[in-house]
């Protein structure tokens, strides 16, 4: 921060940055394994990727940069920038730290006096030694530094004479500080550092071919170098060894496009400096395959990351045991960035550009990969301003994916081009921002996070957010929208039909909202949805502003302002100027003072309708955007290089101060202040949003901060009385509902206990139910066990049997492979029809029976339910009223603490600002006195430049002249190995020509052994069609048994049931009978008196007739009294048929789980059987892939020869195969034999079992025949 003056009236410190500055390409590092820096604006962002927080802090030499390096491991930047002194330009290198005391500058120096380019710079592993790679004159120069000392080691000229055309890069070993390595177009080389003096060391590599444009050190011995033609390249002591083609579907022709000498050069030049440059390019461009080039190369462990052509990043993984390297993921930039939102239009807006429809179609290019030193991440810069991770990173990358990966975003997404509008709302910590990209975003500048974002088919020019952060208005291309802002999205509520309107202003009470239509103002309601005003201005309009009342606008053309008075919609004032007015316009709070910018660099102020003072601001600045701090009058200034300046107003009271500040590295487009003046947010050309925090040192700003404050004013003045009141009303309802809650509880425990007790009782003759099945289900398990354990030992004991037989027969069964195998699918399809048909029928009857106890269950949950549901219906009642209550309190006593918190923060603030300025004046002196002491230490150098250069010339020649002798006996050496590497190919190629014989031999042995093995399969297939057959016939029997005993058993139980009702109506009528005739028997034991058996009859008239005792004849405590022997015989009888029933019942359900049993038991032994069946198809594929492999290897054999053991071993390995298979495939076809008799065991048993299972049916049918007789005569004898 520079200034005028001491004292600043408000103090900026920047807080967040959304934004990248991309148009420098390598400008994302690591300073740590999870903190990334980036230059934004002219500041460095150092920010956390796991926390997303980040730490700022400015840099001078950002707005003048040419290149940036770091070096993590000593936590330090170098940044390469060009300095103007007078009429003179020089390249400086600075140096900041990032480890203790972050943005302290530890070391500057000049490196070069006049125009240069930048071509790479590089520093050593142990960051002592900096080198610098620069182009000036036809010709490069590389210098090493000692940047700790600002002491220039070495330097040396490298120019056509050396071979040299074009150079892309350098870097250091990474284990030796004095060695580096150098690329380019048919150039790697490497120089040494001894002594004062670099040494290149000579190389008879022939690189003709190859164009290195980027290069990373793998090892201490070997580099991987990418060409501009999309082949990567892996040097041994400059030679290549191995060549990868990373470019896929490659065709002949490649168009063509000029490489250029730097690829490290800033954007932004002076005019001589760039022609100069233009020159040097006349003089070395050549062509490049554009798409192709690899133009970064980052190595990790065991592989490396390639960036090929911009849009594709390639992870090669290194092969173990050799230095070939196999491509195992693929990552690319996701196409869009966010969902296309709606429009009306199916096309483009007819006033869209040519340039923006381009714009929209440019894809994303990556520029810078970085990755963390211990490579827990990797990141991706894109030309974009958006920064990209290596989401699966930490995953397994030795599989080959065919699809290409898509890099997921680490921080929010920012805008990529030039941001045009900017609002900030007042109820809620809201702005919006909208630009060149199509996009509009709404962001949150409490948790700095991106909350919704939608992307356009046409530009949008101007937003403007209501001030209760509700509603929106957007001017796109071809209309206005006014919008709502829901939680997932915008909708639109109306749409006028105003064309590229430039910008749009919300009034402050948000009632009323102001558009530019070229050059009318149209003001119109967001409540009614019409145009209230149209003002004409008479020329373009640029600016407009509301005052603070709303009564009123400003509006600003290029040379004419305007004041408007919208209830007469007249002019109250004009003013026309001979200078343009493109600076920005700001009002002070009580609309007394005027601001208005030129691009002269002067700000007038206007004061009753006259031009009293006016500011011009340093360092011939042009202001580009005002903004006006209404509690203290201060004017924030954006310029057009993307400074900030803070002046104090009114310029009238003398002195005033002019205080800048670094932010942005392009024009500012829009500054916007928060309704509490704390936060400040400025936006610029090159798509960064700056969030500032502030600090007012002096201030008026009231108490009355929105219009919400100002109307509960006379509520706050009773707000203590109001409190107790509310309290003992609270207290009240307290006891109120906890009364109404007691007696809820109690009617609601006792129905609950009542549901719950019949819940219970239900649910334990459910589980009575479960386990019993559970048991019988265990019981048939065990059985299952002891007999697959029986089967299992009897099996194995087969099966060594039969290997000892079968080792003789095998050849000839082969061929009977494939038709077994058919057969096999057929009968797996028909056996898993039939099993889904036989699930299905049992899964129906158990349905049936969990429906009908599932019904009564829901049924008591459903009551249990409703009453619970009325429960809390009741209950969320009195809560409701308890938060209201209790959140009107809590609001009122907030708001008086913050209050009370923000004036003592205030007060600290002050205190910590003066001690902040009064340190920076003494660091500003200090820095002057180095200054001058650098400048007398460069004269001193350059004579001391001057002697050396002489001594190193004689140097030079003299190891030149022994160079030229050692290149001439190491070629002498090379002929010699070459020579002794020719007769050992020789010796190569006759053993493989031995192996080749042997090879065909082997062949010709296999394919006499598949013919038997063929003939084989096919009798089994046979076999097997036969045994599906069989099993279908014994299928379909025990299925027409099994429904014959369903009907059987329902027969049964409905003559039970008729059974049960006889016996107890024939006992009823004997019970009754019996007290009838001891009743007789007693009243008329004498006859003979007329009058007794007179009485006797009344009595039991009495008794069986008037007064219903026949009930007591039912209920006799002896049922045996007055029986008759007849009677109890029938008993007996009765007792006899439901024993007989109920023992038939019992062996009828055993018979059913054996059948059962034994029809799983065969099914699973088919599914084992076709599994077995699928695995020898398997192996006999197996088989004949190895016997094409050996014909493929016979014929490459007979047209080249192996060239390496690798191959030798591999057909080793195949003939040692050989045997494997035909030792599986005898086992294989030795257990499809003892499945053959196992099957056929099996349908011995089952014809046993379904004898047994019709006997016992035919007995069955004799009982149910005697059960009818029985009931015939129980029914006639009642």
């Amino acid at each position: 921060m520079s200034t005028t003056n001491t004292v600043s009236p408000v103090t900026l410190q920047v807080q967040t940055i959304f934004g990248v500055r991309s148009k420098l390409e390598s400008s994302l590092f690591f300073a740590d394994e999870h903190t990334v820096i980036y230059p934004a604006g002219n500041q460095f962002v150092l920010a956390n990727v796991e926390t997303k927080s980040q730490r700022i802090f400015r840099c001078h030499e950002l707005e003048h940069i040419e290149a940036m390096l770091v070096h993590s491991d000593a936590a330090i930047i170098a940044v390469v920038a060009t300095a103007t002194h007078g009429d003179k330009e020089s390249t400086t290198v600075s140096f900041y730290d990032l480890h203790s005391t972050i943005g302290k500058k530890k070391r500057t120096f000049t490196i070069h006096d006049g125009p240069t380019t930048i071509t790479s710079i590089a520093l050593s592993h142990d960051a002592k030694h900096f080198a610098v790679l620069e182009c000036g004159n036809r010709e490069y120069t590389l210098s090493i530094w000692q940047w700790q000392k600002s002491r220039l080691l070495a330097s040396i000229k490298l120019g056509q004479v050396e071979g040299v055309t074009v150079l892309s890069q350098i870097l250091f070993d990474p284990s030796d500080h004095n060695y580096l390595s150098i690329i380019g177009r048919r150039y790697c080389r490497f120089a040494r550092h001894t002594e004062g003096n670099i040494r290149i060391q000579p190389s008879s590599a022939k690189l003709d071919q190859y164009d290195f444009i980027s290069h990373a050190w793998y090892d201490p011995t070997r580099l991987i170098a990418g060409t501009s033609n999309g082949q990567v390249c892996v040097l041994f002591n400059g030679d290549v060894q191995i060549l990868i083609d990373v470019v896929e579907g490659r065709e002949g022709a490649t168009t063509t496009l000029p490489r250029t000498l730097s690829t490290m050069s800033s954007a932004t030049k002076s005019g001589a400096r760039s022609a100069l440059h233009q020159h040097q390019q006349e003089h070395l461009d050549t062509s490049r395959p554009s798409g192709e080039e690899v133009t970064s190369i980052n190595t990790v462990n065991k592989g490396f990351y390639c960036l090929v052509g911009g849009k594709r990043l390639v992870h090669y993984s290194k092969i173990a045991d050799s230095w070939d390297f196999a491509k195992t993921r693929e990552y690319v930039v996701p196409a869009s960035e966010g969902g296309t939102a709606r429009s009306l239009d199916d096309e483009l807006a007819p006033s869209q550009t040519l340039n923006d429809k381009q714009q929209m179609n440019n894809e994303q290019v990556m520029w810078k990969v970085a990755v963390s030193p211990k490579e827990e991440h990797t990141l991706v810069l894109t030309s974009k301003q958006q920064i990209y991770s290596v989401s699966d990173i930490a995953k397994d990358h030795s599989a080959e994916s065919g699809e290409a990966f898509v890099l997921e975003l680490v921080f929010n997404s920012y805008h990529q081009s030039s941001i045009r509008g900017l609002d900030i709302g007042v109820h809620k910590p809201l702005f919006v921002s909208s630009g060149e990209d199509h996009t509009v975003r709404l962001w949150n500048y409490e948790t700095n996070a991106l909350e919704q974002m939608r992307l356009y088919t046409e530009p949008v020019y101007a937003i403007s957010i209501h001030p209760n952060a509700l509603q929106i208005v957007v001017a796109f291309a071809s209309r206005v929208s006014l919008m709502n802002i829901l939680v997932d999205g915008f909708s639109t509520v109306k749409e006028f039909a105003i064309r590229a309107a430039h910008q749009i202003k919300f009034s402050h009470g948000g009632q009323l909202f102001a558009v530019i239509d070229s050059d009318i103002i149209q003001v119109i309601s967001p409540l009614y949805l019409k145009v209230f005003h149209r003002l004409n201005h008479g020329q373009t309009i640029k600016t407009i502003v509301w005052k603070q009342n709303d009564l009123g606008l400003y509006s600003q053309s290029s040379n004419c302002f305007i004041i408007w008075n919208l209830e007469t919609q007249s002019r109250t004032y004009e003013l026309k100027t001979n200078y343009r007015l493109d600076g920005g316009l700001a009002i002070d709070k009580d609309d007394r003072f005027v601001y208005i910018a030129s691009d002269d660099g002067l700000i007038r102020e206007i004061q009753n309708e006259k031009i009293k003072y006016e500011v011009k601001l340093p360092n011939d600045d042009k202001p580009s955007y005002l903004e006006m701090f209404e509690s203290n009058g201060t004017i924030l200034c954006g310029t057009h290089r993307g400074s900030i300046y803070v002046i104090r107003t009114p310029f009238g009271n003398a002195p005033h101060g002019i205080f800048h500040y670094l932010a942005h590295s392009a024009r500012v487009t829009h500054i916007v202040v928060a309704f509490h003046e704390e936060l400040v947010i400025s936006s610029c050309e090159d798509g960064v949003l700056m969030l500032w925090g502030t600090h007012i040192k002096s201030t008026n700003k009231t108490d009355k901060w929105t219009s919400v404050v100002l109307q509960n004013q006379k509520r706050f003045l009773s707000l203590p009385q109001k409190i107790r009141e509310l309290q003992t009303e609270e207290e009240e309802l307290k006891r109120d509902h906890e009364y109404r809650l007691q007696q809820m509880e109690t009617t609601y425990l006792g129905d609950l206990q009542r549901r719950t007790d019949m819940s219970e009782n239900e649910r334990r003759h459910h589980e009575n139910q479960i386990d019993i099945q559970l048991s019988e289900k265990e019981k048939e398990h065990r059985d299952f066990e002891t007999k697959h354990t029986h089967m299992r030992e009897n099996f194995d004991s087969e099966k060594h049997r039969i290997e000892k037989e079968d080792r003789e027969r095998m050849g000839r069964e082969f061929h009977k492979e494939e038709e077994l195998i058919h057969l096999s699918q057929k009968m797996m399809e028909d056996n898993e029809f039939r099993l889904k048909s036989t699930e299905e029928a049992g899964d129906n009857e158990v349905r049936d029976v969990k429906e009908f106890y599932q019904g009564k269950i829901k049924e008591t949950e459903k009551e249990l339910a409703s009453l619970k549901i009325l429960n809390k219906d009741n209950l969320k009642k009195f809560e409701i009223e308890k938060q209201n209550i209790e959140h009107d309190v809590e609001d009122e006593q907030l708001k008086h603490k913050l209050e009370y918190e923000e004036e003592k923060k205030r007060l600290l603030e002050h205190n910590a600002q003066l001690t902040k300025t009064f340190k920076e004046t003494l660091e500003h002196q200090v820095h002057a006195l180095e200054a001058k002491k650098t400048e007398q230490n460069t004269t001193a150098q350059t004579y001391k430049k001057k002697i050396q250069e002489h001594n190193n010339r004689v140097q030079g020649m003299t190891q030149e002249i022994a160079a030229l002798k050692n290149e001439i006996t190491e070629r002498n050496h090379t002929v010699h190995d070459k020579l002794d590497r020719i007769n050992d190919l020789g010796l190569k190629n006759q053993e493989l020509e031995k192996f080749q014989y042997v090879l065909n031999y082997k062949i010709d042995e296999l394919t006499r052994l598949i013919k038997p093995r063929e003939e084989e399969i096919a009798r089994m297939q046979n076999q097997l069609l036969k045994m599906t057959s069989e099993r279908e016939k014994k299928e379909n029997e025990l299925s027409q048994n099994r429904f014959v005993n369903v009907g059987q058993r329902r027969t049964l139980h409905a003559i039970e049931e008729q059974i049960e009702r006889e016996r107890r109506k024939r006992k009823e009528y004997d019970s009754a009978m019996r007290r009838i005739k001891n009743d007789i028997l007693t009243e008329f034991s004498d006859v003979s008196d007329p009058k007794r058996t007179k009485d006797a009859v009344g009595h039991l008239y009495q008794k069986h007739v008037e007064n219903d005792n026949a009930r007591s004849i039912y209920t006799s405590s002896d049922p045996n009294d007055g029986m008759s022997e007849e009677a109890i015989a029938q008993d007996r009888q009765r007792m006899f048929l439901e024993r007989t029933t109920a023992n038939l019942k019992t062996k009828l359900s055993s018979d059913l789980s054996a059948t059962k049993a034994n029809r799983m038991r065969i099914m699973n032994e088919n599914s084992l059987l076709l599994q077995e069946l699928n695995n020898l198809r398997e192996e006999l594929r197996i088989v004949r892939g190895r016997l094409q492999d050996y014909e493929v290897a016979r014929q490459t054999f007979g047209e080249r020869g192996v060239h390496s053991t690798e191959a030798l071993i591999q057909t080793l390995n195949a003939d040692a195969g050989n045997y494997a298979i035909r030792h599986r495939d005898n086992e294989l076809m030795k257990e499809i034999h003892n499945n053959q008799q196992e099957i056929l065991r099996l349908r011995q048993r089952l014809t046993r079992t379904q004898a047994g299972y019709k006997a016992s049916d035919q007995f069955l049918m004799d009982v149910d025949e005697n059960d009818d007789t029985a009931n015939v005569s129980i029914i006639k004898l009642a």
